[in-house]
């Protein structure tokens, strides 16, 4: 039975995500967020029991990518479309929303081609894409007059790019809990509860923003600066 529960997260956070799917046909809001936030907690804690029980294995990770190409990738593309579609915007707007299916298809399975690194993501991971249009959508804070429909397009594009480029994100994964190692990591921890706090939880769009601008800076400069 230990053996099987990475593959058994995993499996709940398909089926979750394929909940979460059906619930934005009968707009079902708060399904809707309450299923995707377990389908993260489920994405997070599989990896982590894998890893700490030594379970790792072949059909692990390409079961982990299929349930995270539902829960990340058509979910987050579904609600765009039900989005632009609900606010009776243009054809062009709706079917841009399949730019995130593609571009999560292509950066899953490229990660499944990888060899697995703690420490960075080779292109923004499709959770924290998901994440971030899901929370943009739902968001009804004072910021939301700054996301119109050709805004939230445009980043529909910027992100379907970064998830398919070769920059390199950090990684949330904790191998070690010394604080040298994962000072990054505990800081977008810590910004994540204060914009919770400040926003609500619809406001973490704005975590991934900083998450994403802070990347590409770093991945720029290491790059250039540190061959």
């Amino acid at each position: 039975m230990i053996k099987n529960i990475p593959n058994i997260l995993t499996i709940a956070n398909l089926i979750l995500g394929f909940l979460c799917i059906l619930n934005v046909f009968v707009k079902n809001d708060f399904e809707i967020i309450y299923f995707f936030y377990c389908c993260l907690i489920l994405d997070f804690l599989d990896g982590f029991s894998a890893r700490k029980l030594s379970l790792t294995s072949e059909f692990g990770k390409q079961i982990d990518s299929l349930a995270d190409l539902v829960s990340f990738g058509i979910l987050p593309s579904v609600i765009l479309y039900d989005y632009f579609d609900t606010n009776n915007f243009n054809l062009f707007l709706k079917y841009s929303s399949v730019l995130i299916l593609v571009s999560s298809s292509i950066r899953l399975a490229r990660f499944n081609l990888s060899e697995e690194n703690n420490n960075f993501f080779v292109g923004l991971p499709t959770p924290a894409n998901a994440l971030f249009f899901i929370s943009l959508i739902y968001y009804q804070g004072n910021l939301k007059i700054y996301f119109g429909e050709y805004v939230i397009l445009a980043l529909i594009i910027l992100f379907s790019f970064l998830m398919v480029s070769n920059l390199k994100f950090i990684s949330l994964k904790f191998s070690k809990f010394t604080l040298n190692e994962n000072i990054e990591k505990l800081v977008l921890v810590l910004l994540g509860i204060i914009i919770i706090i400040l926003q609500g939880h619809s406001g973490l769009f704005l975590l991934i923003l900083l998450y994403v601008f802070y990347c590409i800076i770093k991945s720029i400069i290491s790059t250039r600066f540190l061959k």
